[in-house]
Protein backbone atom coordinates (compact mmCIF):
# COMPACT_ATOMS: atom_id res chain seq x y z
CA UNK A 1 0.00 0.00 0.00
CA UNK A 2 3.07 2.17 0.21
CA UNK A 3 5.03 3.50 -2.67
CA UNK A 4 4.77 4.85 -6.17
CA UNK A 5 2.85 2.55 -8.46
CA UNK A 6 4.69 2.86 -11.77
CA UNK A 7 4.03 -0.74 -12.76
CA UNK A 8 0.42 -1.77 -12.22
CA UNK A 9 0.20 -5.10 -10.38
CA UNK A 10 -2.79 -6.96 -8.99
CA UNK A 11 -2.72 -9.88 -6.57
CA UNK A 12 -2.29 -12.36 -9.39
CA UNK A 13 1.17 -10.92 -9.98
CA UNK A 14 0.30 -9.71 -13.48
CA UNK A 15 1.92 -6.44 -14.49
CA UNK A 16 1.42 -3.81 -17.13
CA UNK A 17 4.40 -1.65 -17.98
CA UNK A 18 3.10 -0.49 -21.34
CA UNK A 19 3.06 3.12 -20.21
CA UNK A 20 6.83 3.13 -19.66
CA UNK A 21 7.77 0.79 -22.51
CA UNK A 22 10.69 2.01 -24.55
CA UNK A 23 11.87 4.52 -21.96
CA UNK A 24 15.42 4.00 -20.72
CA UNK A 25 16.29 5.18 -17.26
CA UNK A 26 19.17 7.58 -16.79
CA UNK A 27 21.43 6.49 -13.94
CA UNK A 28 22.86 9.99 -13.75
CA UNK A 29 19.37 11.45 -13.40
CA UNK A 30 18.42 8.86 -10.79
CA UNK A 31 21.54 9.64 -8.76
CA UNK A 32 20.96 13.40 -9.11
CA UNK A 33 17.38 13.08 -7.86
CA UNK A 34 18.50 10.97 -4.92
CA UNK A 35 21.23 13.45 -3.96
CA UNK A 36 18.81 16.37 -4.28
CA UNK A 37 16.23 14.69 -2.03
CA UNK A 38 18.81 13.80 0.62
CA UNK A 39 20.17 17.36 0.48
CA UNK A 40 16.66 18.74 0.84
CA UNK A 41 15.98 16.47 3.80
CA UNK A 42 19.19 17.64 5.48
CA UNK A 43 18.05 21.25 5.16
CA UNK A 44 14.56 20.49 6.45
CA UNK A 45 15.94 18.45 9.36
CA UNK A 46 16.83 21.66 11.22
CA UNK A 47 13.12 22.50 11.43
CA UNK A 48 10.64 21.21 14.01
CA UNK A 49 8.60 18.29 12.68
CA UNK A 50 5.42 20.26 12.02
CA UNK A 51 7.30 22.95 10.10
CA UNK A 52 9.27 20.33 8.16
CA UNK A 53 6.11 18.58 6.98
CA UNK A 54 4.44 21.89 6.13
CA UNK A 55 7.52 22.92 4.16
CA UNK A 56 7.56 19.58 2.36
CA UNK A 57 3.94 20.10 1.36
CA UNK A 58 4.70 23.55 -0.04
CA UNK A 59 7.80 22.36 -1.90
CA UNK A 60 5.79 19.67 -3.65
CA UNK A 61 2.85 21.99 -4.27
CA UNK A 62 4.83 24.95 -5.61
CA UNK A 63 7.79 23.28 -7.35
CA UNK A 64 7.49 19.55 -7.98
CA UNK A 65 3.80 19.38 -8.84
CA UNK A 66 3.89 22.05 -11.57
CA UNK A 67 6.88 20.33 -13.19
CA UNK A 68 5.11 16.96 -13.17
CA UNK A 69 1.91 18.17 -14.84
CA UNK A 70 -0.29 17.38 -11.85
CA UNK A 71 -2.49 20.41 -12.31
CA UNK A 72 -3.60 19.27 -15.76
CA UNK A 73 -4.51 15.79 -14.49
CA UNK A 74 -6.36 17.15 -11.45
CA UNK A 75 -8.40 19.52 -13.60
CA UNK A 76 -9.16 16.77 -16.10
CA UNK A 77 -10.53 14.49 -13.38
CA UNK A 78 -12.51 17.25 -11.70
CA UNK A 79 -14.05 18.28 -15.03
CA UNK A 80 -15.10 14.68 -15.63
CA UNK A 81 -16.57 14.05 -12.18
CA UNK A 82 -17.75 17.55 -11.21
CA UNK A 83 -18.37 19.46 -14.47
CA UNK A 84 -20.28 22.20 -12.61
CA UNK A 85 -17.72 22.73 -9.87
CA UNK A 86 -17.03 26.43 -9.40
CA UNK A 87 -13.63 27.74 -10.43
CA UNK A 88 -12.66 28.81 -6.90
CA UNK A 89 -13.12 25.26 -5.61
CA UNK A 90 -11.15 23.79 -8.51
CA UNK A 91 -8.24 26.13 -7.76
CA UNK A 92 -8.35 25.20 -4.08
CA UNK A 93 -8.13 21.51 -4.94
CA UNK A 94 -5.24 22.16 -7.35
CA UNK A 95 -3.34 23.44 -4.29
CA UNK A 96 -4.65 21.08 -1.61
CA UNK A 97 -4.07 17.83 -3.50
CA UNK A 98 -0.34 18.29 -4.23
CA UNK A 99 0.19 19.76 -0.76
CA UNK A 100 -1.18 16.57 0.79
CA UNK A 101 0.98 14.45 -1.53
CA UNK A 102 4.06 16.40 -0.44
CA UNK A 103 3.21 16.12 3.24
CA UNK A 104 2.70 12.36 2.89
CA UNK A 105 5.99 11.93 1.04
CA UNK A 106 8.03 13.81 3.62
CA UNK A 107 6.23 12.07 6.49
CA UNK A 108 7.30 8.69 5.14
CA UNK A 109 10.90 9.93 4.94
CA UNK A 110 10.80 10.93 8.62
CA UNK A 111 9.61 7.54 9.95
CA UNK A 112 10.35 7.92 13.67
CA UNK A 113 8.79 11.36 14.05
CA UNK A 114 5.87 10.37 11.83
CA UNK A 115 5.21 7.22 13.88
CA UNK A 116 5.13 9.23 17.11
CA UNK A 117 2.62 11.63 15.60
CA UNK A 118 0.50 8.93 13.97
CA UNK A 119 0.15 6.97 17.23
CA UNK A 120 -2.04 9.77 18.57
CA UNK A 121 -4.57 9.42 15.74
CA UNK A 122 -8.16 9.41 16.92
CA UNK A 123 -9.62 5.97 16.17
CA UNK A 124 -13.35 5.52 15.57
CA UNK A 125 -15.83 3.22 13.91
CA UNK A 126 -17.13 -0.29 14.67
CA UNK A 127 -14.49 -2.06 12.61
CA UNK A 128 -11.65 -1.46 15.07
CA UNK A 129 -13.04 -3.64 17.87
CA UNK A 130 -14.24 -6.21 15.34
CA UNK A 131 -10.70 -6.39 13.95
CA UNK A 132 -9.13 -6.82 17.38
CA UNK A 133 -11.64 -9.55 18.30
CA UNK A 134 -10.92 -11.34 15.02
CA UNK A 135 -7.21 -11.28 15.77
CA UNK A 136 -7.80 -12.77 19.19
CA UNK A 137 -9.46 -15.67 17.36
CA UNK A 138 -6.66 -15.75 14.72
CA UNK A 139 -9.20 -15.01 12.00
CA UNK A 140 -7.60 -13.34 8.95
CA UNK A 141 -8.54 -9.74 8.18
CA UNK A 142 -8.12 -7.75 4.96
CA UNK A 143 -8.11 -3.99 5.46
CA UNK A 144 -8.97 -1.94 2.38
CA UNK A 145 -8.62 1.76 1.70
CA UNK A 146 -7.54 4.26 -0.94
CA UNK A 147 -4.92 6.96 -1.41
CA UNK A 148 -6.54 9.28 1.11
CA UNK A 149 -4.38 11.48 3.38
CA UNK A 150 -1.48 9.33 4.68
CA UNK A 151 -2.82 5.78 4.62
CA UNK A 152 0.28 4.44 6.43
CA UNK A 153 -1.14 5.80 9.69
CA UNK A 154 -3.04 2.51 9.98
CA UNK A 155 0.19 0.52 10.21
CA UNK A 156 1.43 2.70 13.05
CA UNK A 157 -1.82 2.61 15.04
CA UNK A 158 -2.32 -1.13 14.72
CA UNK A 159 1.29 -1.85 15.60
CA UNK A 160 0.88 0.29 18.72
CA UNK A 161 -2.16 -1.85 19.60
CA UNK A 162 -0.20 -5.10 19.25
CA UNK A 163 -1.81 -5.94 15.91
CA UNK A 164 0.69 -6.71 13.18
CA UNK A 165 -0.44 -5.66 9.71
CA UNK A 166 1.29 -6.64 6.50
CA UNK A 167 1.22 -4.32 3.50
CA UNK A 168 2.22 -4.33 -0.14
CA UNK A 169 4.52 -1.69 -1.57
CA UNK A 170 5.89 -0.95 -5.01
CA UNK A 171 9.67 -0.47 -5.01
CA UNK A 172 10.78 2.78 -6.61
CA UNK A 173 12.30 2.60 -10.09
CA UNK A 174 15.16 4.81 -8.91
CA UNK A 175 17.58 2.27 -7.38
CA UNK A 176 19.54 4.89 -5.41
CA UNK A 177 16.48 6.38 -3.77
CA UNK A 178 14.69 3.04 -3.35
CA UNK A 179 17.20 1.68 -0.81
CA UNK A 180 16.71 4.75 1.35
CA UNK A 181 12.94 4.72 0.86
CA UNK A 182 12.60 1.06 1.85
CA UNK A 183 14.61 1.64 5.04
CA UNK A 184 12.25 4.47 5.97
CA UNK A 185 8.96 2.68 5.39
CA UNK A 186 10.20 -0.45 7.16
CA UNK A 187 11.03 1.66 10.22
CA UNK A 188 7.39 2.75 10.38
CA UNK A 189 6.14 -0.82 10.83
CA UNK A 190 6.63 -4.34 9.52
CA UNK A 191 6.05 -6.63 7.71
CA UNK A 192 6.12 -5.21 4.18
CA UNK A 193 5.88 -7.21 0.97
CA UNK A 194 7.25 -5.92 -2.35
CA UNK A 195 4.86 -6.18 -5.28
CA UNK A 196 5.58 -9.12 -7.56
CA UNK A 197 4.94 -12.85 -7.44
CA UNK A 198 7.29 -13.57 -4.55
CA UNK A 199 6.08 -10.72 -2.34
CA UNK A 200 2.43 -11.40 -3.08
CA UNK A 201 2.92 -15.09 -2.35
CA UNK A 202 4.48 -14.27 1.01
CA UNK A 203 1.64 -11.89 1.80
CA UNK A 204 -0.97 -14.53 1.02
CA UNK A 205 0.74 -17.01 3.31
CA UNK A 206 0.88 -14.34 6.00
CA UNK A 207 -2.87 -13.78 5.60
CA UNK A 208 -3.70 -17.48 5.62
CA UNK A 209 -1.89 -17.81 8.96
CA UNK A 210 -4.62 -15.64 10.50
CA UNK A 211 -2.99 -12.23 10.22
CA UNK A 212 -4.00 -8.79 8.93
CA UNK A 213 -3.05 -7.33 5.56
CA UNK A 214 -3.84 -3.87 4.18
CA UNK A 215 -4.49 -3.05 0.53
CA UNK A 216 -5.31 0.02 -1.55
CA UNK A 217 -7.81 -0.61 -4.34
CA UNK A 218 -8.39 2.81 -5.89
CA UNK A 219 -5.98 2.70 -8.82
CA UNK A 220 -6.77 1.85 -12.43
CA UNK A 221 -6.43 -1.84 -13.28
CA UNK A 222 -6.64 -2.70 -16.98
CA UNK A 223 -7.87 -6.26 -16.33
CA UNK A 224 -10.14 -5.23 -13.45
CA UNK A 225 -13.92 -5.12 -13.43
CA UNK A 226 -15.70 -2.11 -15.01
CA UNK A 227 -17.34 -0.92 -11.80
CA UNK A 228 -18.71 2.49 -10.88
CA UNK A 229 -16.79 5.18 -9.04
CA UNK A 230 -18.28 8.67 -8.77
CA UNK A 231 -20.89 7.59 -11.32
CA UNK A 232 -18.33 6.71 -14.02
CA UNK A 233 -16.79 3.44 -15.10
CA UNK A 234 -13.56 2.71 -13.24
CA UNK A 235 -11.70 -0.54 -13.91
CA UNK A 236 -11.15 -1.94 -10.43
CA UNK A 237 -9.26 -4.97 -9.12
CA UNK A 238 -11.55 -7.40 -7.30
CA UNK A 239 -8.58 -9.20 -5.74
CA UNK A 240 -9.27 -8.07 -2.17
CA UNK A 241 -12.81 -9.46 -2.27
CA UNK A 242 -11.64 -12.71 -3.88
CA UNK A 243 -9.00 -13.14 -1.19
CA UNK A 244 -11.55 -12.51 1.55
CA UNK A 245 -13.85 -15.17 0.13
CA UNK A 246 -11.05 -17.67 -0.42
CA UNK A 247 -9.57 -17.33 3.08
CA UNK A 248 -12.83 -16.64 4.96
CA UNK A 249 -11.31 -13.32 5.99
CA UNK A 250 -13.09 -10.22 7.23
CA UNK A 251 -13.04 -7.41 4.65
CA UNK A 252 -12.91 -4.13 6.59
CA UNK A 253 -12.67 -0.67 5.07
CA UNK A 254 -10.58 1.97 6.82
CA UNK A 255 -9.83 5.61 6.08
CA UNK A 256 -7.22 8.06 7.29
CA UNK A 257 -8.19 11.74 7.35
CA UNK A 258 -5.68 14.54 7.84
CA UNK A 259 -6.79 17.10 10.40
CA UNK A 260 -6.80 20.84 9.79
CA UNK A 261 -3.40 21.30 11.45
CA UNK A 262 -1.88 19.24 8.64
CA UNK A 263 0.03 16.72 10.79
CA UNK A 264 -2.52 14.93 12.99
CA UNK A 265 -5.01 12.34 11.81
CA UNK A 266 -8.33 10.62 12.35
CA UNK A 267 -8.56 6.90 11.59
CA UNK A 268 -11.94 5.35 10.81
CA UNK A 269 -12.64 1.60 10.69
CA UNK A 270 -15.99 0.75 9.12
CA UNK A 271 -18.05 -2.40 9.54
CA UNK A 272 -16.99 -5.48 7.52
CA UNK A 273 -18.34 -5.91 4.00
CA UNK A 274 -20.78 -8.81 3.91
CA UNK A 275 -19.69 -11.74 1.71
CA UNK A 276 -21.40 -11.93 -1.70
CA UNK A 277 -19.76 -11.89 -5.13
CA UNK A 278 -16.35 -10.29 -5.77
CA UNK A 279 -17.91 -7.63 -8.02
CA UNK A 280 -20.66 -6.73 -5.55
CA UNK A 281 -18.22 -6.56 -2.65
CA UNK A 282 -15.75 -4.43 -4.62
CA UNK A 283 -18.49 -2.04 -5.69
CA UNK A 284 -19.21 -1.50 -1.98
CA UNK A 285 -15.51 -0.71 -1.50
CA UNK A 286 -15.75 1.90 -4.27
CA UNK A 287 -18.94 3.37 -2.83
CA UNK A 288 -17.50 3.68 0.68
CA UNK A 289 -14.30 5.29 -0.58
CA UNK A 290 -16.27 7.74 -2.72
CA UNK A 291 -18.24 8.81 0.34
CA UNK A 292 -15.04 9.53 2.27
CA UNK A 293 -13.45 11.42 -0.64
CA UNK A 294 -16.49 13.66 -0.98
CA UNK A 295 -15.95 14.68 2.66
CA UNK A 296 -12.21 15.30 2.15
CA UNK A 297 -11.78 16.26 -1.50
CA UNK A 298 -8.30 17.75 -1.15
CA UNK A 299 -6.83 14.64 0.46
CA UNK A 300 -7.36 12.12 -2.34
CA UNK A 301 -5.01 11.35 -5.23
CA UNK A 302 -6.81 13.27 -7.97
CA UNK A 303 -3.56 13.16 -9.97
CA UNK A 304 -4.18 9.52 -10.88
CA UNK A 305 -5.84 8.58 -14.20
CA UNK A 306 -8.53 6.61 -12.41
CA UNK A 307 -11.17 6.62 -15.13
CA UNK A 308 -9.19 5.66 -18.21
CA UNK A 309 -10.13 2.54 -20.18
CA UNK A 310 -8.01 -0.19 -21.79
CA UNK A 311 -8.69 1.32 -25.22
CA UNK A 312 -6.83 4.51 -24.22
CA UNK A 313 -3.54 2.73 -23.46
Amino acid sequence: MTGKYLGKTDLSGKQNYSHIKGKKRSHFLDLSIYIFIRFLLCILSILPYKMKIASGGLIYQKIISPLSGNRRRILHNLKLIFPDLEERKREELCSQVPNNIGRTFFELLAPNAFAKMAQSAKVSGPGFNILKHAQEQKKPVILVSGHLANYDVVRVVLNANQVSVGALYKPMNNPYFNSFYERCIKEIAKPLFPRGRSGIGNMMRYLSDGNVVALLVDQYMSHGEPLKFFGHTAYTATSAAKLALKHDALLITFYVVRKDDGVNFDLVFESPVKPSTPSEMTQILNDRLEKQIRKNMGQWLWTHRRWKSPSTL
